[in-house]
């Protein structure tokens, strides 16, 4: 209902501006027959000037006349101007203020549109909320099917998982009785082998002790025999060592007494240079300061 308002204010509108567009077009034609009469009598005005300067009482007063019809003219096309100009300023008032009126109508017809728009779109909203709220629902149903249904699908499989449990328990426990009862039996035949492997064990390990102790006394009375060589052996190194020792000490001091020997022929011989060199000083001095010797 709204909006078929607002369509017939629209065209009501349109119709307004169609009359003003007639109005300034019947303005328009007013304009141009005032232009066309004020351009005849200006070309009668030059038409009466071409005449000769020798003119009769009667032609002058047709002259004035047609001065004053033309100052008449001039002051009516001036009026008409001032009218028109008038009217034209009133008509774009006019205008402007139809515009205004107009733009005020097309801002509440604006704000008509958008307020059944905000209307509509709450509506659709409103809907949509109401179709999303409703699916929601079927999910949250279809959902709790699902869920219910995997319920019962998990109870029935558990279900299942205990029963077969349950038998495999007691194949499981059937079958430890005979694990049990096996290897009670195999335990029983592997004492007997066992206490044989001991008995056999008990004869060698008896056997290997005898043997061991006659290794034992061989080793023993061979590492004696060994050892009295090895204290041979040490004491002959011993002796030799002491004899090395004593000749070494015997070099060392010799050598002692070769260097202490040498040391003072080096310094005899240092002092032999030391005078001798002296002496060739003292001469050299004795030279510089008597010079008619050397000549």
């Amino acid at each position: 209902m709204k909006s078929l308002k607002v369509k017939k204010k629209l065209k009501k509108i349109k119709k307004s501006l169609v009359s003003q567009l007639n109005f300034n077009k019947l303005t328009r034609k007013v304009k141009i027959n005032l232009d066309k009469t004020y351009k005849k009598l200006s070309n009668k005005k030059k038409k009466v000037k071409k005449f000769k300067n020798t003119r009769t009482s009667a032609q002058l007063k047709i002259q004035l006349k047609l001065k004053e019809q033309v100052a008449k003219q001039k002051h009516r096309e001036k009026i008409a101007k001032i009218q028109v100009i008038n009217n034209r300023n009133q008509e774009k008032q006019r205008i402007k203020d139809e515009e205004l009126k107009i733009k005020k109508k097309e801002v509440s017809l604006k704000e008509e549109e958008l307020k059944l728009k905000i209307a509509d779109q709450r509506l659709r909203e409103q809907a949509e909320q109401r179709l999303q709220s409703q699916e929601q629902r079927k999910k949250d149903e279809e959902k709790r099917i699902r869920l219910e249904q995997k319920r019962l699908r998990d109870e029935e499989k558990r279900l299942r998982e205990v029963s077969e449990k349950r038998i495999r328990d007691e194949e499981q426990r059937n079958r430890d009785e005979e694990k049990r009862i096996r290897e009670g039996e195999e335990r029983k035949r592997l004492e007997v082998v066992q206490k044989i492997k001991e008995e056999e064990q008990r004869i060698r390990d008896e056997e290997q002790k005898t043997k061991d102790a006659d290794e034992r006394r061989k080793f023993e009375a061979e590492q004696r025999v060994k050892d009295e060589i090895q204290k041979i052996k040490n004491y002959e190194d011993e002796k030799k060592a002491r004899i090395e020792e004593q000749k070494i000490k015997e070099w060392e001091i010799k050598f002692d007494e070769n260097r202490k020997k040498n040391d003072a022929e080096q310094l005899l011989k240092e002092e032999e240079l030391k005078r001798k060199d002296e002496e060739r000083k003292q001469k050299l001095d004795l030279d510089i300061n008597n010079p008619d010797k050397m000549n």
